[in-house]
């Protein structure tokens, strides 16, 4: 057996081996981010993403890092915003059913304000990155359909918060948040209309409907492609005291758009800012996080550990 005092030996000479051995620490890069004529682009080790809303309406434009085809983007666009009754009464939108109160307010090309970048940072290395984009707009709805309770203008304010870090580096969270909308009728759905799409990787638009486009059975999550889209159950209002019931639904994307749609119908909610957070993200799930490191022997640490175990067996004999 190896003595006490061996096993110290042993113990000692292992441990000023290994300390002379290089160490590498396998981890994520950060986030890579930047801010041009009205786009946003980041990247970590899962997920390219665009997101633009200037001079057209607010677009997601996200891909999967680590395919190397290259493969396809994933295009979202937050399209429209219109009241409806919920006809058959099942609480969500069914397109060609439910009837819709007037024209939608189709989000406008102009006037979209950027905030700027908020970052985390762990040392060097970009950790979580943050950003609104904010429209005020007046909206009179077009009389093309004269209704009893029909408002004849809106102030409204809409802003799109996007938030990407890397705990969760496969995905991105996006809030929007919507104030001064005038109600019809309190027993209406306010229905927010987003179209999906797919194209090949570099396209600034979708040009196709997303592959293998499916709903789940509960009704909150859509996947499409290598891709996904996460909606809570509930949105709730600025002061959090409020909370909202959604639910979702899909159909064809309709006339001038590629793709299909999904329709997020909320409850009525008053004149309070309603604040809604769903989730973008690709399949894969990337690399390791930031925070959780590999260490590997390099350079001279096999000779290390074989001159180890070298040592024990001479002691041994």
């Amino acid at each position: 057996m190896i003595t006490t005092r061996k096993a110290m030996i042993i113990t000692f000479a292992l441990a000023a081996l290994l300390a002379s051995v290089p160490f590498v620490a396998a981890q994520s890069s950060g986030i890579e981010y930047q801010h041009a004529n009205g786009v946003v682009s980041l990247t970590t080790d899962a997920i390219g993403v665009k997101v633009s809303a200037y001079n057209q309406v607010p677009h997601f434009h996200f891909w999967d890092e680590n395919d190397t085809t290259p493969g396809a983007d994933y295009h979202v666009l937050f399209s429209n915003i219109f009241e409806a009754n919920d006809t058959n009464d099942n609480g969500v939108y069914d397109a060609g059913v439910d009837h819709r109160y007037g024209d939608p307010y189709t989000l406008p090309a102009t006037d979209w304000d950027f905030s700027g970048f908020i970052t985390e940072q762990e040392g060097d290395v970009v950790t979580a990155v943050h950003f609104n984009f904010t429209n005020s707009e007046t909206f009179s709805p077009p009389v093309t359909t004269v209704l009893a309770e029909m408002p004849s203008s809106m102030d409204l304010e809409i802003e799109i918060r996007v938030h990407i870090n890397l705990t969760n580096s496969n995905q991105m969270k996006f809030d929007f948040s919507l104030e001064g909308w005038e109600w019809m009728y309190e027993d209406s759905l306010l229905v927010f209309q987003f179209t999906v799409a797919e194209s090949e990787h570099g396209q600034n638009t979708g040009t196709s409907e997303p592959s293998d486009f499916d709903q789940d059975s509960e009704g909150y999550r859509f996947e499409f492609g290598d891709a996904y889209m996460e909606c809570a159950k509930y949105a709730f209002t600025e002061n959090g005291t409020h909370q909202v019931q959604m639910r979702a639904a899909h159909g064809d994307a309709g006339q001038n758009y590629e793709g299909k749609s999904i329709y997020l119908a909320f409850e009525y909610f008053g004149n309070e800012t309603l604040d809604y957070d769903p989730t973008l993200g690709v399949l894969s799930s990337g690399v390791n996080p930031l925070g959780t490191t590999t260490l590997l022997l390099v350079g001279g640490g096999a000779a290390a550990v074989i001159v180890v175990a070298a040592l024990v067996v001479r002691m041994r004999g």
